[in-house]
């Protein structure tokens, strides 16, 4: 028995390099290699996001509206918000649904988020100028006139595509004139952006747009007064709730094998701590032994 608590004992002293090691490989791993794992139980604000975007699809009238996804991250947060994005896109190209792509807290995520959407594109048939826009970056400290200015005009606010087009001269926009012709917001961020979209559009026209928001997994908890106060319709939680997501669509992507990573990681971190206090516990006993020795 002294022998086994002094192996736990020693067990604490396991040099940083190896438990770093340990955990770069239960980072890896899983996104290298298909690990084969249950799939995650699809929490309600997960599924409350995919059910409002079905219910859209199915609705004659909103459906022939345009939805606006709003891609306000950059390289930073790329694991969690570009798989977020990625699923959203390929949920609203399978249910044909028209969308614009558009960002204004950093001109990197208009490109990440136009990159999302041509490589789908090329999957789900679509077509740029007809299925879906990429309204372009717009200054930070400008959206709140640009949004004031989209409520009663769309095209005459944003004016332009990213490529310098005419708004009007595009088919996906021969439509969408005010803010009662738009379908769905989707915010995906790792900061404070979506208080613009809920003061100054979502409840600007004829009725309250519905809106999801799709964080990192630090930024969501504070905004669960919102889902329950019925300002946000869904809620896609960091790298977890994309895995969430894409299980709702029957796909494996990165989502699937990033929450490998995350749960391996967890446990190993978990195993470690009990083997911390384990071993805390025995040298006590060790201690004591030998005091009464």
């Amino acid at each position: 028995m002294d022998n086994f608590l002094r192996l736990i004992v020693r067990a604490q002293r396991i040099d940083r390099r190896i438990l770093y090691l340990l955990l770069a490989l239960c980072i890896a791993v899983p996104i290298a290699v298909d690990v084969p794992q249950p799939r995650p139980v699809v929490m309600p604000e997960t599924q409350s996001l995919y059910n409002t975007i079905e219910s859209i699809a199915k609705d004659p009238v909103e459906s022939k509206k345009l939805a606006i996804v709003c891609t306000n991250y950059s390289g930073g947060t790329l694991a969690e918000n570009q798989t977020q994005n990625e699923a959203i896109v390929r949920h609203l190209m399978r249910l044909k649904l028209k969308f614009a792509v558009f960002a204004f807290a950093t001109p990197q995520g208009r490109e990440l988020g136009r990159a999302v959407a041509d490589k789908l594109a090329e999957e789900y048939k679509y077509v740029y100028g007809s299925d879906y826009v990429d309204l372009g970056f717009c200054p930070p400290d400008a959206i709140e006139v640009r949004l004031k200015a989209a409520v009663d005009d769309l095209p005459g606010a944003f004016e332009k595509d990213s490529a310098g087009a005419a708004l009007t001269s595009l088919p996906i926009m021969a439509q969408v004139k005010t803010v009662n012709d738009i379908s769905l917001i989707v915010e995906v961020t790792p900061s404070e952006t979506l208080p613009p979209w809920l003061q100054f559009f979502q409840r600007a026209g004829e009725k309250p747009i519905p809106t999801v928001y799709c964080p990192t997994a630090v930024m969501g908890p504070e905004k669960y007064p919102l889902l329950k106060s019925g300002q946000l319709q869904g809620m896609m939680l960091g790298l977890r709730g994309a895995s969430e997501y894409e299980t709702l669509l029957g796909v494996d992507g990165f989502g699937h094998r990033g929450g490998a990573s995350l749960s391996l990681s967890h446990l190993l971190i978990i195993l470690l701590i009990l083997l911390g206090n384990l071993g805390m516990f025995a040298e006590r006993r060790l201690r004591r032994q030998q005091g009464r020795a």
